[in-house]
């Protein structure tokens, strides 16, 4: 730490969210394997006046692989619900630390006796010890103070991600943020960014809109079309065009997208009805199908008879097939299993050798087979896990808010979010699942949002659920829980590394050793901790490399 009279600064932990008091998670070293994002923070405040137009330097590392971010705060207004648990930083509404913003013209600010905070991140390094420099200036170009962070890249490499790991993309919110025709030339530009983002950020898997997804729309209501297959109906006999579906899928790929799982086939919460789909009728573009069409009436039966055939075999020609998942319907509870089951049997005459995923948490669907990857809820994973289920990963939204399960919320701490990493390996769970990327609406889609200042979606879900990354000007501004997330995942990966040294069985034995336990609620609540075991992980490595 280095103060003076007027001045303190420090460097912290990527963990802790700086609220304006004295930061805790002192941190000035760390090692990250190769290929991996290394992050810290600089924590910073005047004690006399306010100080305006500060500047800063950064020494010891340079190029593309250097990002430095002033740390923004969000309303934080609905922190936790009414049966949270209280592993939350404040379950009072507040300003919570979240944007990760690039130094604007209008200068950086001190503010007078609060605490602040720069965000680094370091990606690309040659392995090496390098020892990073920070130092702050005032308006005169004065040194304020300075600080030392050792980083250490070993020569071990952080493998590529090859978890199943979705966030859902809402694209008619990007439409309606950046006011642009859905996937113009101008839109795609945008798009890119959100997918690559998505994708630095662990996305293996997209979200892709064959037709407009039946989800988080209100019953007898419309969300924007939003569909990628041009359909046309002359007669009895239906027409498709996926000229639309394949530049997505070039895009996607461009980007670094793996996977891709089409957008329900039925609607959310029950699957009674078909997804909103726009026709080609005799000339006129009109909705056919929606909340007015019986999931497995005539009308739809016909249609989705003559679409998945020639779906297939469109994907089969383009070499797609494999890399695709399907969805039936969202969260179906057990009272409609058997209309569940009714649906995948008729959809499955058509995809008999697809992959099929659906958020649901009831261990029945996937005991009789009726799904074959589940993602299953994360405070609902007991049954599975006492079941030996082998092929179910896991999910959260704003339901899961207690049993101390991981979450993205704005009041949680950021240990809780990177966390899943590690539980993921030890649980055997090799996929991932949560709703909204870049949600930017009230509840059900009712109402636009400005998310700087609504982060709750109108007063329904906590704050922070419906998204992780923010509009701007010509792209996306990254948040402090997205780049938490994104160090669960390469914990993950560095535990592979490590079991291809010493075995699974002794990589669990270590984590169980130090305090986790083979489900996602068991486990050191603590940001210090989860630290401490990333460094035995990594030390672990190179003991073995060397060995």
């Amino acid at each position: 730490m280095y103060q003076t009279r007027d001045f303190e600064i420090l460097p912290i932990c990527a963990l802790e969210k700086v609220r304006g008091e004295r930061p805790q998670l002192y941190e000035d070293e760390n090692t990250v394997l190769s290929g991996e994002r290394a992050a810290f923070q600089v924590a910073y405040r005047s004690i006399g006046k306010t100080l305006v137009d500060v500047s800063y330097t950064v020494d010891g590392v340079q190029g593309d692989g250097l990002a430095v971010y002033i740390v923004k705060s969000v309303p934080c207004t609905y922190p936790s619900a009414e049966n949270s648990d209280d592993y939350v930083l404040d379950d009072k509404p507040c300003l919570m630390p979240d944007i990760l913003a690039k130094p604007s013209p209008a200068g950086i600010v001190a503010r007078s006796g609060v605490w602040q905070a720069f965000y680094i991140t370091v990606d690309n390094l040659p392995a090496g010890k390098y020892n990073i420099r920070f130092t702050i200036y005032n308006a005169a170009k004065q040194t304020l103070g300075s600080v030392d962070y050792s980083l250490t890249v070993l020569p071990a490499e952080l493998p590529e991600n090859d978890l199943v790991c979705t966030f859902w993309m809402h694209y008619d919110s990007i439409a309606d943020q950046y006011g642009l025709p859905l996937f113009s030339k101008e839109y795609n530009e945008i798009l890119k960014e959100y997918m690559k983002s998505a994708v630095k950020h662990g996305l293996t898997m997209l979200l892709t809109p064959l037709f407009t997804p039946p989800i988080d729309t209100e019953i007898g209501k419309e969300r924007m079309t939003v569909q990628l297959v041009g359909v046309k109906k002359i007669g009895n006999e239906y027409l498709f065009d996926f000229e639309k579906l394949g530049k997505f899928i070039a895009l996607a790929e461009e980007c670094g997208v793996k996977y891709f799982e089409a957008a329900h086939l039925f609607t959310q919460w029950g699957g009674g009805f078909a997804p909103k789909i726009v026709v080609n009728d005799n000339g006129e573009d009109k909705r056919l199908f929606g909340w007015d069409t019986p999931a497995l009436g005539d009308d739809y039966k016909a249609f989705l008879a003559a679409f998945l055939p020639k779906l297939r075999r469109w994907l089969i020609s383009c070499g797609k097939y494999e890399k695709f998942r399907f969805h039936l319907s969202d969260e179906p509870s057990l009272k409609i299993l058997e209309h569940y089951k009714a649906c995948g049997a008729f959809v499955r005459q058509y995809l008999p050798d697809a992959k099929f995923v659906d958020a649901m948490s009831h261990y029945e669907f996937y005991g009789q087979k009726l799904v074959d990857y589940p993602f299953v809820a994360l405070d609902e994973t007991e049954s599975f896990i006492e079941n030996g289920a082998k092929d179910y990963f896991v999910y959260y939204c704003m339901a899961q808010r207690n049993k101390f399960v991981s979450n993205r919320f704005l009041s949680m701490p950021l240990e809780r979010t990177r966390i899943l990493g590690v539980q993921m390996y030890l649980n055997g769970v090799r996929g991932f699942l949560q709703w909204g990327y870049n949600y930017y609406y009230s509840f059900l889609t009712r109402e636009k949002t400005d998310p700087f200042f609504t982060t709750d979606c109108m007063g329904k879900f906590q704050s922070g659920d419906s998204f992780v990354v923010y509009p701007d000007k010509n792209g996306v501004l990254e948040s402090v829980r997205n780049e938490a997330f994104l160090q669960g995942i390469q914990d993950y990966l560095a535990l592979e590394v490590l079991e291809k040294l010493i075995g699974r069985q002794a990589v669990c034995e270590m984590l169980e050793s130090y305090g986790l336990q083979r489900n996602f609620n068991d486990y050191p609540k603590n940001a210090a901790w989860l630290v401490s075991l990333r460094e035995r992980i990594n030390q672990k490595i190179v003991d073995n490399i060397k060995n």
